[in-house]
């Protein structure tokens, strides 16, 4: 009795541990019409210890594409190939021996799929071809599994999302004897090649248009906040500038005789600043001729970046009133530019009557007319040295800073 108790554990622990099936594999035929001499197939490779993708990819020698993430290892695509002087279907690989080698450690370092050579001997540096299981048959795609410790059919079945029949008919496994051992290598039916391509290339190009639709998104809705953001600071400095210009502006005695006029006003009396209403460039700015309420006037136009010589200018121009002045009547501010509005004065300047007179559409002056110019000039220059507090002076006169009005009389400007 005790004897009999002692087989029945042996037996059960045999069965419990050995699990093998001693699965010959798929022969390798090429007239055969039930197999392929080529075949895109996988390797369900379980490591012995924890792997990264890149030491795996590296281990057999394929790019990162090729290996996909199991839930216990890798999935490791390649091509099966039937070759002439082998019986099966077979993967080469190429492999440097390592210190300490020998063809069972081989076998365990690739998941139990080497096909051992033991008649062949392993040299440590040594480069050698390894053979790895795989199997071909037209019209699926086969995976190679080495069945591990507590794996039934049925586990198995349920692990790749195979019917286990179709595994029993690939295996050539019976139902009288469907006992499956540890340490065997079993061939999984997945779909047909192509369509798992199809599938996979589907499944790519839905990820590489979901991740472009995202990034073009994120860019575009980066740079229309990056444009609000500029818009929005830009419009607060324009209106803190305007805010501060009519502030600056505003700031001069109502006493002053110079009128405010809005910006619209200053670009419809020149056409927009047309370069044909443009007659002249002084030290500071563009002078337009144009016509404003009924009354033609000069207009320059100064940078922004020129307030402090607009104010100066702007406020001693208000506070003197001379015939031979050239007259302020009012100023003006938008678009990043100042303006200050003179009164016209038709006959040019002094320089244009002076200088080649007929190529700008002038007589020669009379001398009387000169000389009436020439006391003009003294009687404004002496009116800005001696009765404007505090005293002016001009520090640039020429011909060209001398205006002529309707009547030949002098105005002096840029003082």
């Amino acid at each position: 009795m005790r004897a009999r108790y002692t087989l029945f554990l042996f037996f059960l622990c045999f069965l419990s541990t050995c699990n093998c099936l001693n699965k010959d594999p798929i022969p390798c035929n090429v007239s055969s019409s039930a197999s392929s001499s080529s075949c895109i197939a996988a390797l369900y490779y379980v490591p012995d210890k924890p792997k990264t993708i890149k030491e795996t990819t590296a281990l057999f020698g394929v790019p990162a594409s090729a290996v996909g993430v199991t839930d216990n290892g890798f999935l490791v695509t390649v091509t099966c190939s039937c070759l002439a002087d082998h019986q099966q279907f077979i993967w080469h690989t190429n492999y440097k021996v390592q210190t300490g080698d020998t063809w069972n450690l081989l076998s365990e370092k690739f998941g139990m799929m080497v096909v051992e050579k033991q008649d062949k001997q392993l040299i440590t540096s040594m480069d050698v071809m390894l053979d790895i299981l795989c199997g071909c048959v037209t019209g699926f795609e086969l995976v190679t599994y080495n069945i591990k410790p507590g794996d039934t059919l049925y586990t198995i079945s349920l692990k790749f999302k195979v019917d286990m029949e179709e595994i029993r008919r690939f295996n050539n496994i019976t139902h009288d004897s469907s006992l499956i051992f540890a340490g065997d290598n079993i061939f999984i039916p997945t779909s047909e090649p192509n369509k798992n391509v199809e599938k996979r290339t589907s499944k790519l190009k839905k990820h590489v248009v979901l991740m472009i639709s995202l990034a073009v998104g994120v860019i575009f809705v980066s740079i229309s906040t990056i444009f609000w953001v500029y818009y929005k600071k830009r419009q607060r400095q324009e209106q803190k500038i305007n805010n501060s210009r009519q502030s600056s502006l505003s700031s001069f005695p109502s006493s002053i005789r110079a009128t405010v006029f809005p910006y619209s006003e200053v670009c419809k009396a020149t056409s927009n600043f047309n370069i044909s209403k443009k007659v002249g460039q002084g030290s500071y700015g563009s002078v337009y001729h144009g016509n404003l309420r009924g009354f033609d006037v000069a207009i320059k136009q100064m940078k922004n970046t020129k307030s402090k010589e607009f104010f100066a200018e702007l406020n001693v121009l208000c506070k003197v009133h001379h015939s031979n002045l050239v007259e302020l009547i009012g100023y003006s501010a938008g678009a990043e530019s100042l303006f200050l509005v003179y009164g016209f004065a038709v006959n040019g300047t002094l320089s244009d009557h002076l200088h080649n007179p007929s190529e700008k559409g002038h007589k020669p002056l009379p001398w009387h007319t000169r000389v009436e110019i020439a006391i003009d000039v003294a009687k404004g220059l002496e009116y800005i040295h001696s009765h404007v507090k505090p005293f002016c002076v001009h520090r640039d006169v020429k011909t060209s800073n001398i205006l002529l009005d309707s009547n030949y009389r002098a105005k002096i400007l840029d003082w």
